[in-house]
Order: structure tokens, then C-alpha cells, then sequence
């Protein structure tokens, strides 16, 4: 006689059977899952050097760029002090030529007989008094000074080009006497027959020590 095999009989078989399918599948995730975090972590070893290195050249790329934005502002302020000190020096050397801190004895010379020069003065003659006024020792506000005196001869227009050229030249010029007489020996019409002497003062200020 033949047994009918019911559900209930083959119910264990079809639980090993179900269960060994999901083992299965659970070691294929398994697998998947791993193989995935294996390729992630090769994947982060491997970007970390690059990622690092990128970093760096970041870093050193922002440092190049402040250290040219700063040095960009010093040359800039070098500039500026430069055409400031070219400005200023310009002017220094139009105001040391007007009162400087040296005597400058050759080059009054030199321009005292270029003004006689230029206004026809025959004769001229230039000296230095170097022994300095005792009431202009003690005023501290316009230096030290000295004493030059031309003499010559010439006509009257002359003589007075001659004043006009040394009240208006650029060194500070202080005419304290001027003396004119009239030669009576001298017919020359080249020279007038009339002397003069101007006495004169002229200012420096020399550094303080």
C-alpha cells in the first residue's frame, strides 16, 4: 500500500532547504559588503597621500600669495618714500642753497665775481671777513655768518646792477653798508670813474652738535 507524502511531512525539508538558500544569500552579502569596504579603505590609503599633498600645496599656495600681496605693499611704500625723499630732497637742495649749513666760501667767490662779470665791474676785488659780529653770537635763530666785501669801479648802472644781482640772488644775503665814490683821477668811460664797496653778510647754519 502506497503512503501519501502530506505537507506536513515535507515542511522540515522545505526549513533546510529555505534556510540554506538564505545562508546563501547572506554570504553573497557578506562577500559584497566586504569586498566593498576593502575597495574603500585601498581607495582612502590611496587618496590620502594625494588629498595631504594637496592640502600642503594649498597652504603654500595661500603663504606665496600673502607674502606677494605684502611685498607688493613694501614696494609700494618704497615707492612712495622714494618720490617723498626725491620731493623733500629737491627742495632741501634749493633751501641749502639759499641758507646752507657750510660756509662755501669758493662758491660765493665764484658768484660775486660772476656778478661782477656780468655788470662790466673793472677791477673787482673780494674779501672775506671770517670774525663774526659778538651781538649775532648769542642769536641761535639765524646761525653764524661772515663778512664779504666787493670792490671795484664803474658806471653808476653798473654799480647798481651789481646791488640788484647780489640782494636778489638765492643765498641769504644780508648788504649792510655800500659806499660810492667818484674817482676823480679815472676818465676811463669804460669805467665810469666812480669806486664802490659793498659790504655784506651771509648766512649758514651749520648741524647742531
Amino acid at each position: 500500500m502506497i503512503q501519501k507524502t502530506t505537507w506536513f511531512q515535507l515542511r522540515p525539508l522545505y526549513q533546510f532547504l529555505r534556510q540554506q538558500a538564505d545562508n546563501k544569500k547572506f554570504l553573497k552579502y557578506l562577500e559584497i559588503g566586504a569586498t566593498f569596504s576593502l575597495v574603500a579603505l585601498f581607495l582612502l590609503l590611496a587618496i590620502q597621500p594625494t588629498a595631504q599633498a594637496i592640502s600642503t600645496l594649498v597652504g603654500e599656495i595661500n603663504s606665496k600669495e600673502l607674502n606677494i600681496k605684502n611685498m607688493k605693499n613694501k614696494i609700494q611704500n618704497v615707492l612712495l618714500a622714494q618720490e617723498s625723499f626725491a620731493q623733500v630732497q629737491e627742495r632741501y637742495s634749493i633751501l641749502d642753497s639759499s641758507y646752507p649749513s657750510q660756509e662755501k666760501f669758493y662758491q660765493v667767490a665764484s658768484n660775486f665775481s660772476s656778478i661782477s662779470k656780468q655788470s662790466s665791474i673793472v677791477s673787482p676785488q673780494i674779501g672775506f671777513n671770517l670774525n663774526q659780529n659778538p651781538d649775532k653770537k648769542s642769536d641761535s635763530t639765524i646761525g653764524k655768518s661772515y663778512e664779504v666785501k666787493l670792490t671795484g669801479s664803474g658806471g653808476f648802472s653798473s654799480i647798481m646792477d651789481v646791488i640788484e644781482k647780489i640782494t636778489n640772488s638765492r643765498r641769504l644775503v644780508d648788504v649792510k653798508s655800500i659806499q660810492i665814490v667818484r674817482d676823480d683821477f679815472k676818465t676811463s668811460s669804460a669805467s665810469g670813474g666812480i669806486n664802490f664797496s659793498i659790504s655784506s653778510d651771509l648766512f649758514y647754519l651749520p648741524p647742531s652738535q
